[in-house]
């Protein structure tokens, strides 16, 4: 009997500039194909799009959600999914690539204090048309603007900006949250992620020490296995995949914004073994730790480049 074909989830990892964690993709490069996609993906950070032409297929996890010209797109990091265009209408996009609060650190505490919940509940993915949402639509073509033209002081600006975005976007699924609990519709993402919200908090806050898993479950009132059940159909991976996912992103921050040894970095991150840290690192993103040292302080060999690497593996339907 012959195994069952795979899908392959494949991660990519965005290099974003240390002292600023924007990253602007634009122009006819982002043309995207007609031809539908075999394997999903995710990413190490926040993804925003907007569809300036064509039409076609966004596909979150398991779920087709069409899209035309005018469409705003709002992907967490982790979720699953792809995107293609309709035959004869290629659609061309520009997106955000952003760590969103390691951007709002700078804010004042009192106002980090309120942001974070925020955030916490953004752990979604969904579309949304600009003549539903104006004000949206508005800010974000503004961000692609300053963030194309750079003209004096855009990184304040554009820091600025994405604050009413993060607060419109959490307006606009909450009120679709409530549209499905009216109608008895299946609950978008944002409603299961507040079932687990209590875990990803303590996994935020705790990633750098040891503790077991199960006491995860406890923290959301839900028996181990259901709790399993529960965050992987949320994040798209089990709750250690998802430890150890943010533990590597926190070690290529350090990597690139610190002189720190290897060693003292996968400490820091929560590895009791360099060589388990070391492994974990070259398997996920297909370099090893220095070398992605290395190519992060060369522009020249790094650039925009996307780092990928053949993860989560999810039967296909």
């Amino acid at each position: 009997m012959s195994k069952q074909k795979k899908n392959i989830t494949e991660f990519r990892s965005y290099l974003l500039p240390v002292d600023f964690p924007v990253l602007l993709l634009s122009g006819d490069n982002w043309r995207i194909s007609d031809r539908p996609r075999e394997n999903l993906h995710f990413h190490n950070c926040l993804e925003i799009g907007f569809c300036h032409e064509g039409s076609g297929i966004l596909q979150i996890r398991s779920h087709n959600h069409p899209f035309c010209a005018g469409d705003i797109t709002f992907i967490a990091r982790n979720i699953p999914h792809t995107t293609w265009s309709s035959k004869g209408n290629p659609s061309l996009w520009s997106y955000f690539m952003v760590d969103i609060g390691e951007l709002f650190e700078s804010f004042p505490p009192p106002l980090t204090l309120q942001i974070n919940p925020l955030l916490d509940s953004l752990n979604t993915a969904g579309i949304l048309h600009s003549s539903d949402h104006p004000e949206l639509s508005f800010y974000v073509q503004r961000l692609i603007s300053e963030a194309a033209e750079k003209n004096e002081h855009h990184q304040l600006y554009i820091r600025s900006l994405f604050l009413p975005v993060i607060i419109e976007f959490s307006r606009a699924f909450r009120s679709l949250e409530k549209q499905s609990s009216g109608s008895g519709s299946e609950a978008p993402e944002a409603q299961r992620t507040l079932v687990i919200l209590p875990a990803l908090e303590y996994i935020k806050l705790n990633y750098m020490t040891q503790f077991p898993m199960d006491s995860l479950a406890d923290l959301c009132g839900l028996s181990p296995t259901h709790f399993r059940r529960v965050f992987y159909h949320t994040m798209g991976a089990s709750p250690l995949e998802y430890l150890n996912t943010l533990r590597i992103n926190q070690a290529c921050r350090l990597l690139r914004s610190t002189e720190d040894s290897v060693l003292n970095i996968s400490e820091a991150v929560g590895f009791h073994s360099v060589s388990s840290f070391n492994r974990l690192f070259t398997r996920l993103l297909a370099t090893s730790p220095r070398e992605y040292r290395r190519t992060s302080y060369n522009p020249s060999e790094s650039g925009n480049r996307i780092l990928k690497y053949n993860g989560w593996l999810q039967p296909e339907e």
